[in-house]
């Protein structure tokens, strides 16, 4: 009998299949569950398990046999699942975004907490190398602290025809930024750090397959006094997703870039002192390195209490950027201070 922690992978869409790989690397998958039983279905068949099958998440917490889950299903559906499963005694690995709103995040926080389980939100920009990369070069040894920085991320959107799906409805994915900006979030506060407020505004509306703003420029002034812009749109023709998401950063003693492709990443850095700016090229984009270090951490968290290299706090803090982002430009720009909800902070 394999020793591996066993695992119920909720969620079998697209994404879930893609990340039950993962998961295998490093536990067990004993069962799935999905409102369409074909996607539970197609991921036995992809990956060859013996597993059981569920269409109902609470059947499958009921049954037992589980030591964790792993959610991979709609936003909407994140808080309601973590908490069912904290309650059930499992901990918990959930896909970002965390949650909608930052009362949904600290309800999945309390939950674990309350039932003494594990819980650590997926968030994988930050871990692949090259934008671990970047991270390292904010030592004061390399380039020094960010003082500012932007990413414009205006891209073609209509490949994968959102407008058909759950991600278009604010009320089901949480807005604009959970769709086109959670990644880069989440990086910039691991370059960062901590924020302390935030202003947005919205432009005009451009494709009305969207229930929300879809044009969206937003400024977030760091504890440290750094600022970083993040500005995106999804109906602009020259980009591709993946092309759309590269930092200009200014730090301390010099600045980076990062120049995305298709099929490789470009990043180039100088100091102040140096006459030559530094190219290094990635041509892995270092997605598997970034999901299994993810998978990795969070089982030996649960089985040797090693710390990881995620936890919650990472996802909650995201998904408080976007909320007071939102926040901010339903009242016409106004600055938003962080903590978003301090009457929740412990």
């Amino acid at each position: 009998m394999s020793d591996k922690l066993r695992f119920g992978l909720i969620g079998c869409g697209s994404f879930g299949k893609e990340f039950s790989g993962y998961l295998l690397e490093a536990a067990d998958i004993v069962a799935l569950c999905d409102v369409n039983p074909e996607s539970t279905a197609a991921v036995v068949a992809h990956r060859n398990l013996t597993a059981q099958e569920y269409t109902d998440t609470n059947a499958m917490l009921n049954a037992g046999g589980l030591d964790a889950v792993a959610v991979c299903a709609g936003n909407f559906l994140h808080r309601d699942i973590t908490v069912a499963a904290a309650d059930a005694g499992l901990h918990v690995y959930c896909e970002k975004a965390m949650a909608r709103t930052v009362p949904e995040c600290w309800d999945m926080v309390r939950a674990c907490e309350r039932n003494h389980v594990k819980l650590m939100v997926g968030h994988k920009r930050r871990l692949r190398p090259p934008w671990a990369r970047m991270i390292e070069l904010t030592d004061d040894a390399l380039l020094g602290a960010p003082v500012s920085g932007t990413v414009a991320q205006h891209t073609d959107n209509r490949p994968y025809e959102i407008g058909k799906t759950w991600w278009a409805d604010p009320a089901l994915s949480g807005g604009f930024l959970h769709v086109h900006g959670v990644h880069v979030l989440d990086w910039s506060r691991a370059a960062f750090g901590d924020a302390e407020k935030v202003w947005a505004v919205t432009g005009p509306q451009q494709d009305p397959q969207y229930k929300f703003p879809d044009s969206l420029h937003m400024t977030v002034r760091y504890k440290s006094g750094a600022i970083f812009t993040l500005t995106g749109s999804l109906s602009y023709p020259i980009h591709k997703f993946r092309e759309s998401q590269g930092p200009r950063v200014e730090c301390r003693h010099g600045g980076f870039k990062l120049e995305p492709f298709m099929d490789h990443l470009d990043l180039y850095w100088q100091r102040l002192d140096e006459d030559e700016a530094h190219h290094e090229r990635f041509d892995d984009l270092g997605f598997d390195h970034a999901f299994g270090l993810e998978v990795n951490d969070f089982t030996r968290w649960v089985s040797e209490d090693r710390e990881p290299c995620l936890t919650w706090v990472e996802g909650l803090r995201c998904v408080e950027l976007m909320e007071a982002a939102y926040r901010s430009a339903e009242n016409g720009g106004d600055g938003i201070a962080l903590p978003l909800y301090p009457e929740l902070e412990p």
